[in-house]
């Protein structure tokens, strides 16, 4: 049993029930499995030892925190030891929330709330100033300090009316076999993760079990995942990721379905969508994660036809050290502004700070003052990776403070590219 993890009763509950929060052992991963498939809704096999293997290299024991009602796991949950881009390209360390689910019959007795407290007392204690998470359902999360801090497009199009053809000079653009794209594609994914913030770095074991595992079950009907790679003079220079998916009615109607599109730099960029738009037989190109700030339009030939088919929310930032956190990114300029912050479930994190910003790098102390600006920290996680807008908050009521201080705090946070993540954890 963890420090944290002293047993619990659910004192509102009709039936109350009691339930603790221990530390996950390796014979105990294939209840944990079922418990997880349960949450979300598909099943598993407990006997797949290849699974159980996957889920030890990916989620381990050390950082898993599943409830149990006696012997039984009825809530789910772990962190992922990432170390996040942040404006300014530093990594910065980040407790990755994931496979968060309770029992139906355990909900509303305090049991996620017992699992967030152990995850944000852990990641502390770890020294970890950020957690981040991808929000299975909105209204959750935000309670617990969390905000969504990067965004992201589902795009469509019909490569025949964008515009086939073209080229990017000098850059050409090859399929590479498995072996080769398990050596290349991580190198150049290192090389990009350092201009976007949002990315995060991956391990061996995350390519290995998740980047390259390639079930058939996980396809929909689809190809196995395929992998071009662009060069400029014989150098990689980006990568996609894709599948292929054919339909026939008079004319060829099938899809090309992008899992990711990785470019080290422009030019990279244009080679893989002028790639993808000259497939034969695939002119249904999508791509389920594309970001807000992409030019794809002013590429194509009519980029009135690539049309936005989703509009969502990525990855979720929460704060956990205030201070250290705000430090660690760099900022637009030179300034100062005085943030209020109220965080009800780290305590320890409200006060009011002074940020002193000199050409892009800060420092950061608590102060008794009159702030000029003031907010919950899930918004100072939704704005801390430099992609929201500090007056649409302060419009819906969720940034306090005149306009001018506003203003200058959301021009001092923005930051560009914009943040984006490109993988759900």
């Amino acid at each position: 049993m963890t420090a944290a993890a002293q047993p619990c009763r659910a004192a509102d509950s009709v039936l109350a029930m009691s339930f603790e929060i221990r530390t996950l052992l390796r014979e105990q991963i294939p209840a944990c499995r079922q418990a997880l498939a349960a949450g979300f809704g598909y099943d598993s096999d407990p006997d797949d030892e290849a699974a159980t293997e996957r889920f030890d290299a990916i989620f381990g024991t050390e950082r898993a925190f599943p409830a149990f009602d006696g012997n039984e796991i009825v809530g789910t949950g772990s962190d992922l030891e990432l170390n996040l881009t942040v404006p300014g390209g530093a990594q910065v360390p980040m407790s990755g929330l994931t496979i968060i689910t309770v029992r139906p019959t355990h909900t509303r007795q305090g049991v996620l709330t017992a699992m967030m407290r152990e995850h944000v007392d852990r990641a502390r204690k770890r020294g970890e100033p950020l957690g981040g998470l991808w929000a299975s359902e909105v209204p959750i999360y935000g309670r617990f300090g969390y905000g969504p801090a990067t965004l992201m497009h589902g795009i469509k199009f019909d490569a025949r009316l964008a515009g086939r053809g073209g080229s990017e000079p000098g850059v050409t653009v090859r399929l590479a076999g498995g072996d080769e794209a398990e050596t290349v594609l991580p190198q150049l994914y290192n090389r990009a993760m350092k201009t976007r913030p949002g990315m995060y770095k991956r391990s061996e074991d995350w390519w290995k079990y998740r980047l390259f595992h390639d079930p058939e079950k996980h396809r929909d009907g689809a190809s196995a995942l395929r992998h071009a790679v662009a060069e400029r003079n014989g150098e990689p220079i980006g990568y996609v990721t894709y599948r292929q998916k054919a339909s026939w009615d008079l004319l060829s109607e099938g899809e090309l379905r992008i899992r990711e599109l990785i470019p080290v730099d422009d030019a990279a960029y244009r080679a893989l969508w002028h790639y993808a738009a000259n497939i034969d037989l695939f002119p249904i190109v999508k791509y389920w994660s594309n970001p807000v700030d992409d030019p794809l339009p002013l590429i194509m030939r009519d980029g009135r036809t690539v049309v936005t088919t989703d509009y969502s929310d990525g990855l979720w930032v929460r704060l956990i050290d205030v201070a250290d956190a705000l430090v660690k990114r760099s900022y637009s300029g030179t300034g100062s502004v005085v943030i209020s912050i109220a965080d009800q479930f780290c305590p320890w994190n409200e006060g009011t700070y002074r940020l002193v910003i000199d050409d892009g790098t800060a420092a950061c102390e608590k102060v008794a003052a009159e702030p000029d600006v003031a907010m919950d920290v899930n918004t100072l996680g939704a704005m801390y990776l430099g992609g929201r807008d500090a007056v649409s908050f302060a419009r819906a009521g969720r940034i306090e403070g005149d306009a001018a201080a506003v203003a200058r705090f959301g021009t001092l946070f923005r930051s560009s590219p914009a943040p984006w993540c490109p993988e759900i954890f």
